[in-house]
């Protein structure tokens, strides 16, 4: 079993500085083999119900929470909630701009904790592309999120985080042209993000 490791998931989120982003790393090969008959029965009833791409990534962290409750897996310092869950929240970072600093990052759990991004608007699509990353062969994987990234506006790149932000474009100022700038020679498999004109933020602490 291979799990699609250097394919990452970015969302866009809007929050009070304008638009953001999350950058998702897939769940390692240990974390696989500990949940991978809960993720194989979200992922299979998902299709089954007809839900796909088109849904699914919507409802996938509902279903898990539902099964897991039903399997009375859920809580507890050995559930789903506290091992997996946390998991994919841990591997998970937050991307923002910052008026005269270009991008910065925060743990999603900071992010979530400070209810700058909403849990239930982030965990369907997280929940959804660790499935789809762990369970199908790195090429199915590929090609089934290239259906829900034209449906969700999300997008897939072989960047880490690292990377990633330095392949974003330069903010500039109100001051100035309002143009953006890429001055990085890093080459990402998805086009990066132009952001909102003038809006920039800070995020406490």
């Amino acid at each position: 079993m291979k799990i699609s490791r250097d394919m990452h998931l970015i969302i866009p989120v809007e929050t009070e500085m304008g638009k953001a982003w999350i950058h998702a790393t897939p769940i390692s090969r240990e974390v696989y083999r500990e949940h991978f008959y809960i993720l194989g029965k979200v992922f299979s009833a998902i299709f089954s119900e007809g839900l796909g791409v088109v849904s699914g990534p919507r409802i996938a962290y509902l279903m898990l929470e539902r099964m897991c409750l039903e399997m009375k897996a859920w809580d507890g310092a050995g559930g789903v909630k506290n091992t997996l869950i946390n998991e994919i929240i841990r591997l998970s970072n937050l991307v923002y701009p910052v008026e005269g600093k270009g991008w910065d990052t925060k743990p999603l759990e900071v992010a979530i904790e400070r209810d700058i991004v909403d849990l239930d608007e982030v965990m369907g699509e997280l929940v959804f592309f660790t499935c789809v990353s762990s369970i199908n062969k790195p090429d199915q994987a590929k090609e089934l999120m290239e259906q829900v990234n034209g449906l969700w506006d999300s997008r897939t790149t072989s960047l880490t985080l690292t990377e990633w932000m330095r392949s974003l474009p330069t903010l500039k100022t109100e001051g100035s042209s309002g143009e953006t700038e890429n001055t990085s020679s890093a080459v990402s498999s998805t086009t990066p993000p132009a952001p909102d004109s003038g809006k920039f933020g800070l995020i406490p602490g």
